[in-house]
C-alpha cells in the first residue's frame, strides 16, 4: 500500500489548514486602548467616518482639516466644528446645546468607541463613566476608507 498516508497524518494536515484559515491575522487584532490627541488627529482628520449610536441609529461625518465637519443622520445634515481638548475629541453644531467632547477608544483595526466626557472630566473621568467600560459608549464608528472591523452588534 505504497503512497497511502496514515489517517492521522491526513487529519493533522486538515486541522492545521483549518486553524490557519480561522486564526486572526496580527493586523486585525488591536489592543483596546484610549487614543491620544496625536492618534485621533492622524486617524480621523480628512476622513469620512460612519457610525452607529447605542440605539442602532446610523450616522456619518466628514472631519475636515480646517476644523469643520459635515454630520449626517438620516435626512438631517448639520455643519459643525471639531477641536481637541487635551485627548478629548470635541464637536459643536449649529443647533443650540448640540455637540460634546468624547474620549475615543480603539477596539479594532478600524473600530472606535466614543465615550462622552463633561468639562469637569478633562483631567480624570469619574469611575462610573470610565472610558472603555463596556456598555457605556455613546457611539461606535469606523473610517470609510477601509473595511469596518466592528461587530455587528454593540458590546454592551
Amino acid at each position: 500500500m505504497r503512497g497511502r498516508r496514515p489517517a492521522h497524518v491526513s487529519l493533522l494536515a486538515l486541522l492545521s489548514g483549518l486553524a490557519a484559515v480561522s486564526a486572526p491575522k496580527a493586523h486585525d487584532s488591536v489592543a483596546r486602548a484610549t487614543m491620544n490627541r496625536e492618534e485621533i488627529i492622524a486617524a480621523f482628520v480628512d476622513q469620512q467616518l460612519s457610525g452607529v449610536y447605542p440605539s442602532r441609529v446610523p450616522w456619518s461625518e466628514l472631519i475636515r482639516s480646517d476644523g469643520t465637519t459635515d454630520y449626517r443622520e438620516g435626512q438631517a445634515q448639520r455643519e459643525g466644528h471639531w477641536w481637541m481638548r487635551a485627548d478629548d475629541f470635541c464637536f459643536r453644531y449649529a443647533l443650540p446645546l448640540s455637540g460634546g467632547c468624547f474620549r475615543v477608544v480603539r477596539v479594532g483595526a478600524n473600530c472606535y468607541e466614543l465615550y462622552a466626557v463633561s468639562p469637569s472630566d478633562a483631567v480624570t473621568p469619574p469611575a462610573q463613566s470610565a472610558p472603555g467600560a463596556p456598555g457605556h459608549w455613546n457611539g461606535r464608528m469606523w473610517r470609510d476608507d477601509a473595511s469596518p472591523t466592528c461587530e455587528e452588534r454593540p458590546t454592551s
